[in-house]
This record gives structure tokens, C-alpha cells and sequence, in this order.
């Protein structure tokens, strides 16, 4: 009888530490695509703010310049870090 209470005992421990694993499976993926969005949001954000500064800067006086040619030197470096980190490869922006 004492063997069959210690068989029980361990099953009903075993099922709940299985659901809290579960659970906690569960809210550590949905914060990962929480933080995936925000990436993407981010990226996203960098590469319009990009696009939008070259069609600005269309004779690229700005771009060249040395002081503000580097914020734009920086912003392509983000926006090519975070392409490695999203898509598993860093490629080069098109200067």
C-alpha cells in the first residue's frame, strides 16, 4: 500500500511540474514574438527614416558631408546589424 501512495504522489508532481513548464513554455514564446515585432518594427523604422534622408539628400551633399555623412554611416550599420540578427546574415546597405 505504501509503495502505491509514493507511485501517486510522484505522478500528481510529475503532472503538475509538467503543466507549470508548459505554461511557462508558453509565456516565454509569446514574449519572444513580442520582441521579434518590436525588431521588426525597429528595423523597419531605421530602413523608412533611410529611404526617406537619400531622397532628401538626392544630390547627397548631406550624405558626403563629414559630420552628417556620418549619421548616415551609423544608420546603415544598424540597419545592417539588425538585418544580420533578423534574417541570420548581415548584408551591406547600398551606399
Amino acid at each position: 500500500m505504501n509503495m502505491i501512495v509514493m507511485i501517486v504522489t510522484l505522478l500528481v508532481i510529475s503532472a503538475v511540474l509538467n503543466v507549470v513548464l508548459i505554461y511557462a513554455s508558453y509565456v516565454a514564446v509569446k514574449k519572444i514574438e513580442i520582441y521579434e515585432d518590436s525588431v521588426m518594427r525597429f528595423y523597419e523604422g531605421a530602413t523608412q527614416i533611410l529611404r526617406t534622408s537619400r531622397h532628401l539628400d538626392n544630390r547627397k551633399m548631406f550624405e558626403t558631408d563629414d559630420e552628417v555623412g556620418s549619421l548616415f554611416q551609423q544608420l546603415i550599420m544598424v540597419i545592417g546589424e539588425l538585418r544580420g540578427i533578423i534574417y541570420e546574415k548581415e548584408e551591406e546597405e547600398e551606399t
